[in-house]
């Protein structure tokens, strides 16, 4: 079987990983296309808790190696700055779980949020065990230094990387024969990025809830003390996040053009933080995902496939789910009705991801401008989406867990009863 990823970026380097583990590469070739001229987005730096297990169970990498090459900092969780009191979203247990001496969820010992509640809570207020550990399961990882680190694994394996722009592709129907009349493959795997070059599906927009459309992305000095945990505080027309890594930390101010400005956004994220911005730069996204996201011999993955929004880190840990779900299918021989199938768990599991992130914004109570108060009159969108039922289950029973339905453990939802819970104790719905 052969196999030709599109696109060098964190996508086709963790696909390739994916796709290249425990399989022979004599008789099975797996190769990279990327272009010379369009340098990888590189703002995905943080993860979530199925990082470091999936890195090593799925993709065969040597998490001490990742340690020592890419230097990560531990992620315990994220600190929301949102609503009227500041609360952690982690990756430990505590609403999902029940007490051993009440027999009742452990969340309900206290009101509110986690903040402090939890073992993980407790670390990100002391800011402790911020060393690279298997605690959490979560990473900050610089993107330059992790793609280095990957390029090196994947030509170490026996995958080839080619440097080269595609500037022709030969399609009979829904198949695609060959790209630049001479690369052929069994599938064709698209991750060139926010244009998808090898996909002809059709755009579905998340806009109508999801308004942000901008980053305006920059570096500071770290503090005195590593954070081990992503910071997120509301702004007047998005929110900032701040991650730390072992030498600096990241920032981007995530916004809607049509409520501010890029000059604006700038002035304003530097007064919040206190600094001057002398290098930044501002990435253009769209939120929304493809209507198929495999159509014949083509799939789509990563920022080609959907982009829903920065504020859960939710980005790798798509990738490398349907990496592992691509590969699965690719191996079995009769594989027409899962090809269908496969494209409606996509479509539910980023949707569902979608109203989770939407969730964020739709109850956020912690500022009253424009941006805010618009934001808040949508919440009636959530009426035909998955967090409904919770949230209709959750304002009568509190974060009690005995009839909650069954399918906030389905395989679309990623958070599990757990997140939700938590972001509706966090934000006080």
């Amino acid at each position: 079987m052969n196999i030709i990823i599109v696109g060098g970026g964190t996508a086709g380097y963790l696909s390739a990983l994916v796709m290249s583990y425990k399989i022979d590469l004599a008789s099975n070739n797996v190769t990279i296309i990327k272009s010379p001229n369009i340098p990888p987005i590189g703002v995905g730096e943080s993860t979530v808790g199925s990082f470091v297990r999936t890195l090593i169970n799925d993709c065969g990498i040597n998490i001490d190696e990742v340690n020592f090459y890419v230097r990560p900092v531990t992620k315990h969780g994220i600190e929301f700055d949102f609503g009227n009191k500041i609360f952690h979203y982690t990756f430990d247990y505590i609403f999902d779980s029940v007490d051993s001496e009440s027999g009742i969820p452990a969340g309900f010992r206290f009101k509110g949020g986690n903040y402090g509640n939890s073992r993980l809570s407790k670390h990100m207020i002391e800011k402790v065990n911020a060393h690279p550990n298997n605690e959490s399961g979560a990473y900050h990882i610089e993107n330059s230094k992790f793609l280095d680190y990957l390029e090196r694994v994947l030509l170490n394996r026996g995958v080839k990387i080619i440097s080269e722009e595609i500037t022709d592709i030969k399609r009979d129907g829904d198949i695609i024969k060959s790209l630049n009349n001479k690369y052929k493959a069994d599938y064709f795997i698209d991750c060139s990025g926010f244009k998808p070059i090898l996909s002809n599906s059709k755009w579905y927009s998340y806009d109508n809830m999801l308004v942000n459309d901008r980053a305006l992305v920059f570096q500071r000095n770290k503090g005195d003390s590593i954070r081990p945990y992503t910071q997120s505080t509301t702004m007047k027309s998005g929110w900032l996040w701040e991650i730390d890594h072992v030498d600096k930390t990241t920032c981007g101010y995530v916004y809607s053009s049509k409520y501010i400005t890029d000059k604006k956004a700038k002035l304003e994220a530097e007064a919040k933080l206190d600094i001057i911005i002398d290098n930044s730069r501002v990435v253009k996204f769209k939120t929304g995902r493809l209507k198929k996201h495999w159509i014949g011999n083509v799939i789509t993955l990563g920022n080609s496939d959907g982009f829903v929004e920065p504020l859960e880190a939710t980005s790798i840990m798509v990738i490398l789910k349907l990496s592992v779900d691509i590969r699965d299918i690719t191996r079995y021989e009769n594989k027409h009705n899962l090809i269908e199938k496969y494209n409606i768990f996509v479509n539910n599991f980023l949707d569902t991801i979608r109203d989770f992130v939407f969730i964020h914004f739709a109850y956020n109570k912690k500022l009253n401008t424009k941006y805010w108060k618009d934001y808040r009159s949508r919440s009636v969108l959530l009426q035909n989406c998955m967090g409904a039922e919770l949230l209709e289950y959750y304002k009568q029973n509190n974060a009690h867990i005995k009839y909650h339905t069954n399918d906030i453990h389905s395989h679309d939802n990623p958070f599990g009863l757990e997140g939700w819970w938590s972001l509706f104790r966090g934000l006080e719905v």
